[in-house]
């Protein structure tokens, strides 16, 4: 196919159809490669993340978000919604649940935690309910109210070190 140099020096090849030379076209002569499955999945595995770290960040406890980034680097990937409105059947309207990964739900409370055994039993009926484990996080509560909350069946732990290695035993 012939080619010339155009006006302003560029490439012009000639086009049969029309009988004239037309500037070269590059993104139809080498159109992009459609992404692989593996590129598709890592940009969708990203947004995801990035999803889940906005989330986190705008949380109204602030604990959330420090919760979330020590989850996520100890195990990566394992964290599937954060501060998420899920539809309870026993109280009949939506629960606000704070950090949810594959098989754990975790309730984080900062300050003194008192006056909350009703709603933290009802949280743990309904991680029940979808077979998951409920754990509460809570690095400020006092030693009575942690002893009372525990012989009632609900799980505490008091460090991120505690709270990370609980998950990665339920999460295997």
């Amino acid at each position: 196919m012939p080619t010339k140099k155009g006006a302003g020096g560029r490439q012009q090849n000639y086009d049969p159809h029309t009988g004239r030379f037309a500037k070269t076209d590059y993104a139809k002569l080498y159109p992009p490669s459609e992404p692989t499955r593996k590129e598709k999945a890592r940009k969708r595995e990203e947004q995801r993340r990035e999803v889940l770290y906005i989330r986190a960040k705008k949380s109204r406890d602030p604990l959330v978000f420090d919760v979330f980034c020590a989850i996520e680097s100890e195990l990566p990937g394992s964290v599937q919604f954060v501060n998420e409105n899920k539809f309870d059947p026993h109280i009949g309207q939506p629960r606000e649940l704070d950090i949810i990964t594959k098989k754990c739900i975790i309730e984080v409370k900062s300050g003194k935690v008192s006056h909350k055994l009703f709603q933290f039993q009802s949280q743990k009926r309904y991680a029940d309910t979808v077979k998951k484990k409920h754990i509460l996080y809570a690095p400020d509560i006092h030693a009575p109210t942690k002893r009372d909350y525990e012989k009632n069946g609900i799980i505490i732990k008091c460090s991120m070190k505690e709270l990370t290695q609980t998950i990665k035993e339920y999460e295997k």
